[in-house]
């Protein structure tokens, strides 16, 4: 595998279990990209509510989605039991910005209890009583830690992915190895590296991953409780939570600045920052902020995740582009991908 956030030791996870010899690379250190600087939501279903995901998708697929996304909930925190991740399962919110977003956000309940799941509408909020949150760096190392001796080779830059009918040839910026297949878990980075078919020396393919920047603050501790429960709004652009000794985790907000939120700069820009700011003051937390970071998500055209070989190169998979919902689908995914295997 390339790359090692939670999609990296997800698929390292069930290989070893499925018995495969296999090795993960990591151009940095492990959760160095977005799976060790997100808000740590663990939601069903995309980043679109339910009712517009039944829209875009149609019904039985927004179904497999949600019921796929409750499974990857139950699996990744059953394959790190025992570790400290910062677990809790108390559902998450939606808040209606406006009449247009109330409006799917009850159609989006009405939908949801139809189709098996639970959810809650009162006019103001949708309500997700299976949704949880977690550490997700936490997470990362907990399935790294349950990895072999020697399975993960950090500050190993793969730069060219060059593949045959009989195995694949990567090359890094110091050496080279070859391998019978390669997976790649490098979600909004996978553009960075040169893919190449056996009729090409060296061929770009088309990017299978867009990057988007998401950017988030954090503060100080805060006595009483200024949320209940993790909290998206304004369609998924914005988000935050409180962590159980009071931090203010706070998020998103890139729907002000569409223009500059992309490519692979993960410092934050004053400009969103301020929007975040100015949400910690709505919600009447004083307290300081510690923390400012920035992290690199993957989308894709689909709305979808890329699950299975890259098209034209033989012996290269692919398990990348969460739209945002990384901690949501990849560790089923990563099932998924290698079960097909």
């Amino acid at each position: 595998m390339i790359g090692g956030g939670i999609t990296g030791v997800s698929l390292l996870h069930h290989l070893q279990r499925r018995g495969f010899q296999a090795v993960l690379v990591e151009r940095t250190h492990i959760a160095a990209g977005a799976s060790g600087r997100n808000a740590g939501f663990l939601l069903a279903g995309v980043a679109e509510n339910y009712a517009e995901a039944v829209r875009i998708f149609g019904r039985e697929k927004a179904r497999e989605v949600w019921h796929l996304t409750n499974e990857n909930h139950d699996a990744m925190v059953e394959a790190v039991a025992g570790h400290k991740v910062g677990h809790r399962r108390l559902g998450s919110t939606t808040l209606a910005s406006g009449p247009k977003e109330a409006e799917q956000l009850a159609e989006s309940a009405q939908l949801l209890n139809e189709d098996g799941f639970e959810a809650m509408w009162d006019g103001k909020r949708l309500t997700n009583p299976n949704d949880g949150e977690i550490n997700p760096a936490a997470v990362v190392g907990a399935l790294a830690r349950q990895a072999r001796p020697g399975a993960i080779c950090e500050g190993v830059n793969a730069m060219t992915v060059h593949s045959s009918p009989v195995g694949v040839h990567v090359l890094t910026e110091r050496d080279e190895f070859s391998a019978e297949i390669v997976i790649l878990a490098t979600n909004a980075y996978t553009a960075q590296i040169v893919l190449a078919g056996p009729e090409s020396a060296a061929e770009v393919l088309p990017p299978l991953v867009q990057p988007r920047r998401a950017q988030m603050l954090a503060t100080a501790p805060i006595a009483r409780p200024v949320c209940d429960l993790p909290t998206y709004s304004h369609f998924g652009y914005r988000y935050w939570r409180q962590l159980p000794a009071g931090e203010i985790l706070i998020g998103g907000w890139r729907d002000t600045a569409p223009e500059i939120e992309v490519g692979y700069d993960d410092q934050p820009t004053s400009q969103i920052q301020a929007h975040l700011e100015r949400h910690v003051k709505q919600m009447k937390a004083s307290a300081e902020i510690t923390h400012r970071w920035a992290g690199t998500m993957g989308f894709t055209e689909s709305g979808l995740p890329h699950v299975g070989p890259v098209e034209g190169v033989p012996n290269v998979y692919i398990c990348a582009g969460y739209n945002g919902h990384g901690m949501g689908f990849a560790f089923i995914s990563a099932k998924q991908l290698v079960d097909s295997l």
